[in-house]
């Protein structure tokens, strides 16, 4: 388990610097909400945050897509990038701090204010601690550097709680495991993770609170349990409003442990699944609802936006009218792709077929779990579904939230992959259960070999594309990307050396480990 959760972290931390800085989605937007916070200014009201000039000056030189902030008579597509070649990296002594040459500078309405704090505040105390005990701030791209191996860390433990919530579920060691491998096998996951993005501490709470549910669904029903779900969902509802989904997936895991007790010969009351139940929700709505409660009162909305002044009716191709089925094959397409591998500013993307057919391979193997009444570990069919209900909240609320921004706009905006990563332990323990069944002793080196793969296939696509000239070779494109790294070149290559070590350590101890599954009692 341990070399699972380094490999995790080592991987994140090569993506940390092969991503050019900014190049993460609304990086630099997240960034700049975290530089305001560290100088202990207050959380600001929705409306009220600019942009600072350093962290726009940072964009301007290092981020790759050239949409994410435009210079004049820079060609502006999707896909349009800005060469990053050795000889143009600015020296790292040479760097300038956040605030240096008016960096501190107010400029541009800046929407991230529209999210809640916990995030940002988290991110501001990494900066506050590194200029106490530096005497001051590094300079902002290496600031933005560390606060990519801090989000590293946040997701360093998912395969344990992937493991963790398997466990709670009733499978062996052995089959746990399996579960905790997958978790490497979303290069979007792993690219995500290496950036500045709230969406991070998001999916660390979602894979905590599903991993505790997964037990409740099971029959836990104790009030310690009850108590860490209110708190992770308070969290969760305090880090995005997306997390409004976690709520009734809760009432599920309660209602679903209620209904699977009802086969045993000794049938709990609905009153001993209705106390957990009870506590878990005055616990979130204690922990969790007073940030929103505050916002309406002050806005009249739970969850304003200044987006409204870009994303209106003012957008819409002439003669637009809503079209259901050709929205929904947009936004199955674009889906799709950003979930797999739609890197930075969708400036590196996987083929749309590619993207497909891992789509179809893994439903698959959801419903080679889902398929018998009782499997192995004892869970009915029942059970197994909630395991994918995390997933299907997320998707059904990214899809009316995508479709009714289309209505208005006439545009596709809010169709991100991403925001399903809080809701995946459950397609792990799945995965797990499938694996383990079919696959028998070969389903942990299929998973890391799958694994590796799409992890060394997609890094290969970013490398070519974001570093050096096309026609430099590898070689030359490493040089590039260590030029331009917040960090000393040394360090980067550490990183990278450290990466592979990690994953090839894991993929020998899977190789190991190949042996009949399920002997261990559970």
């Amino acid at each position: 388990m341990l070399v699972c959760v380094l490999a995790i972290g080592a991987l994140g931390a090569a993506w940390s610097v092969i991503t050019p800085l900014g190049e993460g989605p609304d990086e630099v937007a997240h960034l700049s909400l975290v530089l305001h916070l560290a100088e202990g200014e207050p959380f600001p009201d929705y409306d009220q945050l600019l942009s600072h000039v350093g962290a726009i000056r940072l964009c301007y030189e290092y981020t790759a897509a050239t949409r994410a902030c435009p210079k004049d008579g820079e060609e502006v597509t999707r896909a349009s990038i800005r060469p990053h070649l050795l000889a143009n990296a600015r020296p790292k002594d040479q760097r300038l701090a956040w605030d240096e040459v008016d960096g501190a500078t107010r400029l541009n309405p800046n929407q991230m204010a529209q999210h809640p704090p916990l995030y940002y505040q988290a991110m501001s105390v990494v900066l506050r601690v590194e200029r106490a005990v530096l005497g001051g701030p590094m300079s902002l791209d290496r600031e933005l550097a560390l606060l990519r191996l801090v989000n590293v860390a946040l997701l360093m433990p998912l395969p344990l709680l992937s493991w963790w919530a398997a466990r709670r579920f009733g499978l062996d060691q052995q089959a746990a495991s399996l579960a905790a491998v997958a978790t490497l096998g979303i290069p979007m996951l792993s690219h995500i993770g290496a950036t500045l993005n709230n969406d991070n501490l998001l999916t660390l709470i979602g894979f905590g609170l599903v991993a505790v549910l997964s037990g409740v669904v099971r029959g836990n029903k104790e009030l310690k349990s009850a108590t860490a779900v209110g708190v992770l969902c308070a969290l969760a509802l305090l880090t995005k409003a997306s997390a409004v989904v976690f709520p009734p997936l809760i009432v599920l895991a309660y209602l679903i442990g209620w209904v699977s007790s009802q086969d045993r010969a000794q049938r709990p009351t609905v009153v001993s699944w209705i106390k957990p139940l009870a506590l878990g929700s005055v616990v979130t709505a204690i922990g969790g609802s007073w940030w929103y409660l505050g916002v309406h009162h002050r806005t009249g909305s739970f969850v304003p936006s200044i987006e409204s002044t870009r994303i209106n009716e003012s957008t819409q191709p002439l003669g637009f009218e809503p079209d259901m089925v050709h929205f929904f094959g947009e936004f199955t397409s674009t889906f799709t792709q950003r979930f797999w591998g739609s890197f930075g500013w969708y400036t590196v993307r996987i083929e749309l077929w590619l993207a497909i057919a891992l789509t179809a391979i893994g439903a698959a193997i959801v419903v080679a779990a889902l398929w018998p009444r009782v499997s192995a570990e004892g869970s009915s069919r029942l059970q197994r579904l909630f395991l994918i209900a995390p997933v299907g909240l997320f998707s059904a609320f990214v899809f009316m939230r995508a479709w009714n921004l289309h209505v208005i706009s006439g545009q596709y905006p809010f169709i991100q992959g991403r925001y399903l990563f809080g809701g995946l332990v459950g397609v792990f323990v799945l995965v797990a259960i499938a694996a383990s069944k079919h696959l028998g002793r070969w389903a942990g080196p299929a998973i890391c070999g799958f694994a590796v793969v799409i992890q060394l296939d997609a890094l290969r696509r970013c490398l070519q594309t974001w570093w050096g000239a096309p026609d430099i070779g590898p070689r030359g494109q490493m040089r590039a990307m260590v030029a331009w790294s917040g960090w000393p070149g040394e360090f980067v290559w550490l990183l990278i050396v450290g990466a592979v070590v990690a994953v090839g350590w894991l993929a020998v101890e899977v190789a190991r480990e190949v042996s009949p599954l399920g002997s261990e009692s559970q």
